[in-house]
């Protein structure tokens, strides 16, 4: 299994540079923002060496935010990367949400307890406290929920989404016929949370969508594995259905680990762009992105959903204000050192 997902990666990563047309661990960013959804960029990854990878060479030219990349949420309203087919938990009704990320093998297959994603390097920034880690459901619950982002946090006009928080004890999983499908949490993870938030329709500008998730682990290798297999999600299945009328299209993900493409604020960090559509509304694609942080055994995610008249700087900016909020407020409540 290791060795074919290290050659999957491999091959990822190659795949990436020649879309970019950049060159893989140059260290260099490309001038510009990055097209999200252009053709031609579908069904290809890129790793940089994150945890949970198997440990390729960084790749350039993810977007220069602030180191706080993250993404994904769970629940039922179409958010960002979750489980894999087949998690541990009995299966939900179809989940209009694409949420937390994937703490198994592909296939579903739960996470070995202790054994590290392929190729990760520890090299963490920030080491938490042993004795503030959550280590039962209700601790985990308390800390997600200590965490996770505030509506006001998106920026100026945001407010509850609907529905505004998820059942803690549910995650959406992808399954093999690559849509959102809600089950419940495999063993391996303590507590999986996400809250919605939106910025309604004015004038000429369309409706937005925007989710935070946080995601706690019993290890940091569990955590590491989730990571590692968001990265593959977009490789598996580059046009997704979110549930209801939503779905994504054109995917591309990209993974930085500390030190690597500005990511100077956790342990490993991934993103995900492409095109958001829903149908109901005209089917017009708007942007769509996923961002991911983990610090130790807990992931932190928020993916918005763009709508007409919405420019990507802009949507960027309020996922970037609401990942600085939560990875601040993670390392307050888990301690420990930088």
């Amino acid at each position: 299994m290791r060795s074919a997902r290290a050659a999957i990666r491999a091959g990822i990563v190659i795949g990436l540079c020649g879309a970019l047309l950049v060159g893989c661990g140059s260290g260099g960013e490309p001038e510009g923002e990055r097209p999200s959804g252009a053709k031609g960029t579908t069904a290809t990854k890129g790793t940089t060496g994150t945890e949970g990878t198997t440990g390729t060479e960084g790749t350039t030219g993810t977007e220069g935010t602030t180191g706080t990349s993250g993404g994904s949420s769970a629940d039922t309203s179409g958010d960002g990367p979750s489980g894999s087919a087949g998690s541990d938990g009995s299966a939900g009704s179809e989940g209009d949400d694409k949420g937390g990320t994937a703490s198994g093998e592909p296939g579903g297959t739960a996470a070995p307890d202790d054994t590290p994603a392929p190729g990760s390097t520890s090299t963490p920034d920030f080491v938490a406290d042993p004795a503030l880690v959550p280590k039962n459901r209700a601790d985990a619950l308390t800390l997600a929920r200590a965490v996770i982002t505030r509506p006001t946090e998106y920026g100026r006009g945001y407010g509850k989404g609907t529905p505004y928080e998820s059942d803690p004890g549910d995650w959406n999983v992808l399954d093999t016929s690559c849509n959102w499908q809600r089950e419940g949490l495999p063993r391996t993870v303590l507590a999986s949370f996400t809250r919605r938030g939106q910025l309604p329709a004015s004038g000429a500008k369309g409706l937005v969508r925007i989710s935070s998730t946080v995601t706690v682990h019993r290890t940091t290798s569990q955590a590491d594995w989730e990571m590692a297999q968001t990265l593959e999600e977009a490789l598996r299945c580059p046009d997704q259905r979110l549930g209801g009328s939503e779905r994504v299209q054109q995917l591309m993900s990209l993974g930085s680990a500390f030190g690597q493409s500005n990511n100077l604020t956790a342990d490993d960090s991934l993103m995900e762009r492409g095109e958001f559509i829903d149908e109901s509304g005209g089917g017009a694609p708007a942007h769509y992105a996923w961002n991911q942080s983990r610090l130790g055994s807990v992931t932190v995610s928020v993916v918005v959903k763009g709508g007409k008249g919405h420019t990507p700087l802009e949507l960027t900016t309020a996922q970037i204000q609401a990942m600085s909020s939560m990875v601040n407020r993670l390392k307050n409540a888990l301690g420990g050192t930088e």
